[in-house]
């Protein structure tokens, strides 16, 4: 069994900026230590879809990098909970709009049948169900 492992594109660089004086140095758990701790904080380990990847051609080689996940930045944050506090705010209107247009109807219902039960008659010779037609 080979004890070959494979590095990834970024720890690969970070290691290959080490000055070469440094880097023979160094033995063999070291450089693994340093590679470890390289590509366990690597920048693209943040992101949910990492996608890399290389298409060679004939007279060139191009390479190309699909990242995604969320935006951690502190500026997106901040227009992201004021959107979300609008969102709040409006949400709490539209709910009050339709609690009203709910309650209403049932209000007004119940104070004229009040109204009725006491006999109290503010439109004499006039009923709801003569105007509904009932």
């Amino acid at each position: 069994m080979s004890s070959v492992r494979e590095i990834d594109v970024y720890t690969e660089h970070v290691m290959s900026n080490i000055d070469p004086a440094v880097f023979s140095s160094l033995n063999l758990l070291q450089i693994q230590a340093v590679e470890i701790a390289v590509s366990s904080n690597a920048p693209f380990r943040r992101h949910g879809v990492d996608l890399r990847g290389t298409l060679r051609l004939y007279f060139a080689q191009f390479y190309f990098v699909i990242l995604m996940g969320r935006d951690r930045r502190i500026d997106i944050s901040n227009r992201e909970a004021g959107r979300r506090y609008q969102a709040g705010v409006v949400s709490a209107f539209v709910m009050l709009y339709t609690l009203i247009c709910i309650a209403l109807p049932v209000v007004l219902l119940l104070l004229y049948g009040i109204k009725s039960w006491l006999g109290i008659d503010l439109f004499p010779d006039q009923h709801l169900s003569d105007i509904l037609g009932l």
